[in-house]
């Protein structure tokens, strides 16, 4: 879409956790075998704030995935105080050793529109954290307070909402918590859509603390919404000398194959304004399936992970507020382009939205 269309269409819409654990009543992560995946930085570059004209502004980036021919989507959490529901399409030339060879472009976007294509008013509670694409349609997750996984067609035309498991819808002391559920999305082999609860489920226990991480659930999906599996994912704990207004949680979960992921964990402490983002591989096999579950009990075995990349280690970068992983294209000697972004929470040009490329080297 050239960028007077794309101007168009966007101005058509408007300390108990310890002592569980040592009591033995957590089951620890599974320590199941896993493949040696390891990951090397590239490069950063910061994406352009005025690639649109006002009162639209580019911004707030929480999600994105490539198209597989150099192109990404990427949309903005934007509740409407700066524009619409949009995403938008950007090229990011890479060569065959992952290195940049050209600026990234604006190419086209669209706007997501709700049930009956009727545009979502501004701050009617959709807060838009992933993105994916699913044969030639999109999927995208809603973090706000009625969480929602929806698919839509380009430019944004609704399809359908897939429905959540009944323990998945927020209640008083149950399902998602506000902000803390529907981060990430992910599109395995086969069409399998998958997300990690951002933290655990309000009936499975408590968010994550200096002590102990917290238990999120795996969600898959079949296209038809019909639930594939459930399994529980640990995130690590809070990191080291976080303060009591820390928080932590799964943002992004990218699949690697049918039964293997990574994960992005990403920590924020505002009292001493620093992240912790760290990237990890995790798996399915060996894990307990939890599938319709209520209620976790806490003896569940959990997916086995290990760290793949700390994006808190580049302490002169600066990272960012990292939310969204995608793979790009890839790469010689069996690596593949790992594309990673941050959202800046509107906050140009002091904080721009960063792209991070990195190089994830496979086994073999």
């Amino acid at each position: 879409m050239r960028r007077a269309k794309l101007r168009g269409v966007l101005a058509t819409a408007t300390g108990v956790v310890a002592a569980t654990l040592a009591a033995g009543l957590i089951a620890p992560v599974n320590a199941a075998a896993a493949p040696v995946v390891s990951a090397k930085f590239l490069s950063t570059t910061n994406l352009p704030f005025d690639w649109i004209p006002a009162p639209a502004r580019f911004g707030g980036i929480s999600g994105i995935d490539g198209d597989g021919r150099g192109n990404y989507s990427v949309i903005t959490d934007d509740t409407g105080a700066n524009g619409p529901t949009r995403y938008y399409d950007v090229s990011v030339p890479l060569n065959r050793d992952g290195m940049s060879v050209g600026a990234p472009a604006l190419v086209g976007g669209g706007v997501v529109l709700g049930p009956n294509n009727i545009p979502m008013l501004p701050g009617s509670g959709y807060e838009f954290e992933a993105i994916r694409h699913y044969g030639d349609s999109l999927i995208v997750a809603s973090d706000g307070p009625e969480p929602f996984i929806r698919m839509v067609s380009a430019p944004g035309l609704h399809q359908r909402d897939l429905a959540l498991p009944a323990a998945y819808v927020p209640k008083k002391g149950s399902g998602l918590r506000g902000h803390l559920g529907l981060e990430s999305l992910a599109v395995s082999e086969g069409g399998l859509i998958s997300t990690i609860t951002e933290n655990s489920l309000a009936q499975d226990g408590p968010r994550p603390t200096l002590a102990a991480g917290t238990s999120s659930r795996l969600l898959q999906l079949r296209g038809n919404g019909s639930v594939s599996g459930e399994f529980v994912y640990r995130t690590d704990p809070l990191a080291p000398g976080s303060s009591g207004r820390a928080f932590k949680g799964v943002s992004e979960v990218l699949a690697v194959n049918k039964t293997d992921f990574l994960v992005l964990e990403r920590g924020y402490d505002p009292a001493r304004n620093s992240y912790d983002i760290k990237i990890f591989w995790t798996t399915t096999n060996g894990a307990d399936r939890v599938t319709g579950k209520a209620a976790l009990t806490g003896n569940e075995k959990a997916m086995p992970k290990h760290l793949v990349y700390n994006l808190s280690s580049l302490t002169n970068l600066r990272p960012g507020n990292v939310e969204g992983l995608a793979w790009g294209p890839r790469l010689s000697n069996n690596r593949r382009a790992l594309l990673a972004v941050s959202d800046n929470g509107f906050n140009s040009p002091a904080a721009p939205n960063k792209l991070h490329v990195m190089a994830v080297q496979f086994p073999g």
